[in-house]
């Protein structure tokens, strides 16, 4: 080996090691470019349908997003942590009732079984709590808040803050007035011969990008409807607020449907015994129908990702960035789907 080989380690190494430093404020520019890109899509769509001016469609188009971020935090928010602190607040006694459900059972088992005798038979639910204690009700409730506290303080820490905010805004919409200007000062580091290669792969990521922010807008929509419409039938508590946590949680695959079916399942412990089994077959089949026959029918050229990729981009994501990493898993596995394509096209021409 000579030493142009360890001269090229090194600046490898080297640039590993600035990027894993600038990781947090790597992801600040990749969450500006992701709305930079929603942003220019929606511009790009009034522009074409309406034959509107750029600036006119962009101006138009912020316009909306701002009434709506607004309409959110002055109407929507304030009821919604409401609601949500209440239904912290009535999952602890949620479990209190399957505590009560399983003893009352076994004591009726017991009382079938031994008789009079049964009496003398083992609590089975001490004997557990003996060996694993298990908190009341004031402790679980006390333990959630203080969890969901922590989370919140995380992913303050870690990405929304109020100056990470208005840096990303500012970034994202910078980029969205002259986005090509900022496409070609990128292409001029990338040598000639590779440089409309290059073009092509923004081009397809771009592509890729809109689809998927497309198809997670109607696909989120869509469970928040369905939400609310099944969890009125079955007359649970909480419709708005529930139907609110399925829609936001479903931008998460995998991890955020699971999350969103824990609350409505724990609020209908509080009726009856079989009114949770009801509620967790609908949310099941309600992902089933936006997988399988809503998503389908409405986006035919829908990014596609691979489960697996999928999967390993959430966790490492995660782990690399944190919260923010989790919520970005997805446009950033896009992109790597998209990249991953293109290299093993590239070695089959080749």
């Amino acid at each position: 080996m000579n030493s142009s080989f360890y001269f090229k380690l090194t600046v490898i190494l080297i640039t590993i090691l600035i990027l894993w430093t600038l990781r947090d404020f790597l992801l600040l520019i990749i969450c500006a470019l992701v709305i930079a890109n929603i942003v220019c899509n929606l511009c790009n769509q009034l522009q074409t349908k309406l034959n509107l001016p750029r600036l006119i469609s962009l101006l138009t188009v912020i316009s909306i997003i701002t009434v709506l971020i607004f309409t959110i935090l002055f109407l929507v928010l304030p009821p919604f942590i409401k609601e949500f602190n209440e239904i912290l607040l009535d999952i602890p006694n949620g479990l209190s009732k399957i505590n009560t459900l399983l003893n009352s059972n076994i004591n009726k088992f017991n009382s079938l079984y031994y008789g009079e005798e049964s009496e003398n038979v083992i609590d089975v639910f001490n004997l557990i709590n003996s060996i694993f204690p298990i908190p009341n009700v004031g402790t679980i409730a006390k333990g959630i808040q203080e969890s969901f506290i922590n989370i919140i303080n995380l992913a303050g820490n870690l990405g929304s803050g109020l100056i990470r905010i208005i840096f990303v805004l500012v970034v994202s919409l910078m980029i969205s007035i002259e986005p090509k200007k900022y496409k070609e000062n990128v292409l001029i580091i990338i040598p000639k011969t590779y440089r409309n290669k290059f073009r092509n792969i923004l081009d397809k990521c771009n592509i890729a990008l809109s689809n998927w922010s497309f198809s997670m807008v109607i696909s989120s929509l869509s469970v928040g409807l369905l939400s609310l419409i099944v969890l009125s039938i079955l007359d649970v508590k909480y419709v708005v607020s529930n139907a609110l946590i399925a829609m936001i949680l479903n931008i998460i695959p995998n991890i955020g449907p699971v999350i969103s079916g824990i609350f409505p399942i724990s609020i209908a412990l509080l009726d009856n015994f079989w009114k949770p089994l009801v509620v967790l077959g609908a949310y099941i089949l309600i992902q089933n129908i936006e997988s399988y026959i809503i998503m389908p029918s409405i986006m035919k050229k829908r990014t596609n990702l691979l489960p697996g990729l999928t999967l390993i981009s959430q966790f490492g994501f995660t782990y690399i960035f944190g919260p923010l990493g989790l919520i970005l898993s997805l446009p950033l596995a896009v992109v790597i789907q998209v990249l991953i394509k293109e290299a093993i096209n590239e070695k089959q021409y080749t």
